[in-house]
């Protein structure tokens, strides 16, 4: 994997690397060797990608069809320069669009996503 350069410095970097990911790798110890199975990261679900905030915003989804960052300010107690943020992320990855301009901005799901 090229990660190791020394013995044993590269475990550190191994965990490191899954820290975005739900699965985790997975150690085992013997009295003579150790064997860690690493979680197939082409196979992880898309939202393991996803931070918990835009996990959250996302979820929010599952109640309506669309929504404005107000309620995504009210939902997470966040402020508004966050939760354009994580809205600017979400249209950025292709989750969300964004629907209208300045008070009527909306955002819905896309429905690739769905």
């Amino acid at each position: 994997m090229t990660l190791v350069e020394a013995y044993g410095t590269g475990m550190p970097k191994i965990m490191r690397s899954y820290d975005n990911f739900a699965a985790k790798p997975h150690i085992e110890v013997t009295d003579n060797a150790f064997k860690i199975t690493l979680p197939n990261a082409n196979e992880i679900p898309e939202k393991a990608f996803l931070n918990e905030n835009e996990s959250a915003v996302l979820d929010l989804f599952k109640e309506k069809d669309f929504i404005v960052r107000k309620e995504i300010e009210s939902a997470l107690e966040i402020s508004q320069a966050m939760a354009v943020r994580i809205l600017k992320g979400l249209v950025d990855k292709g989750k969300i669009r964004i629907v209208g301009a300045g008070k009527n901005t909306r955002y819905l799901l896309n429905k690739t996503y769905r």
